[in-house]
């Protein structure tokens, strides 16, 4: 959106009452920005399966569907909850992923699903500024979504080798926090964005999490510049030197940390973290395909009512 915004385009953002809270003063706010921005809107964006059914009732118009991970993998095969997802996906005029995981997921839902990487806010990022001790920072939460016994395997792993040499640093979120502690993690609450950016600048290495792929956490810790090591990437990521990242077995992060925290500006420098982000992830890039597909579906719909 604020890239749309840079572009000049005529673009609106409507927060779902899951970001501000859940409460029902939310909702009703929800509602009002719906109805206000209803008559003047030819389609909508709709981010996270499951969250589409309003698109389709009072304020009804073409949609596009963005499915970002627990939508597809999980909840769609879930009795509870397929029918809403299945809706939400058949109904949507155009369909798009942002990890390379979900690819056989999604296209089994929805053969036309399209990849779309994760945008990403660079504007918002600090500079690096390792803090004075070395710290290695696991920068996502502690959860089955994000490796769940793989990622602690890592934690413990990363503590064993490191020994008194850096802290070992991650965030108080996820239902296996208190495990992560257990193994020697120190965690640190829950912030702001801003806050929690400005903790991750001060790292001298980062560790991704286990389930295979770069969520924002990661790929901002790149962005930032500080070396991710990143355990066993699924495929449909780039091979060699144009990852960003230390690519290694999960059984070697450990290892491959330890290696890191000899010199951090220097592994830097060699994985180009940045300049990957830059290049697979800058909104830039995006906004000519966006704009591509939401004339398409436009252009399809006014056929479709004319007919």
């Amino acid at each position: 959106m604020a890239e749309g915004r840079r572009q000049k385009q005529p673009w609106r953002q409507v927060q779902g009452p899951w970001t501000r809270g859940g409460t029902q003063k939310a909702y009703y706010r929800f509602l009002a920005e719906l109805a206000l921005n209803h008559p003047r809107t030819k389609l909508w964006h709709v981010h996270m399966g499951g969250r589409a059914k309003w698109a389709r009732g009072r304020f009804k118009r073409p949609y596009i569907l963005t499915l970002h991970g627990t939508d597809i993998k999980e909840n769609y095969w879930q009795d509870e909850h397929h029918a809403q997802l299945k809706a939400d996906v058949d109904l949507a005029r155009h369909v798009f992923y942002t990890t390379p995981e979900l690819r056989e997921k999604a296209e089994r839902a929805r053969p036309d699903a399209e990849y779309m990487p994760q945008a990403m806010d660079l504007s918002i990022l600090p500079e690096w500024t390792p803090a004075a001790r070395p710290r290695v920072f696991f920068p996502s939460r502690w959860d089955a979504q994000k490796g769940g016994d793989g990622l602690l395997e890592t934690a413990a792993q990363v503590v064993s080798a490191v020994g008194n040499r850096a802290d070992v640093v991650g965030l108080d979120w996820g239902n296996r926090a208190s495990e992560a502690a257990g193994l020697g993690v120190t965690l640190m609450p829950k912030m702001d964005l801003r806050g929690y950016v400005a903790e991750l600048a001060r790292a001298h290495v980062a560790v991704g999490q286990t389930a295979g792929i770069l969520s924002v956490s990661e790929l901002q810790a790149m962005a930032i510049g500080v070396p991710l090591v990143f355990p066993d990437p699924v495929e449909g990521y780039p091979q060699g030197e144009d990852m960003g990242a230390i690519v290694v077995a999960r059984q070697d992060a450990g290892a491959a940390v330890l290696e890191a925290l000899a010199d951090p500006h220097m592994t830097s420098e060699s994985t180009g973290g940045p300049a990957y982000v830059r290049r697979h992830h800058d909104p830039a890039g995006m906004i000519e395909r966006l704009e591509a597909v939401y004339a398409d579906v436009s252009e399809q719909s006014e056929k479709e009512e004319s007919a």
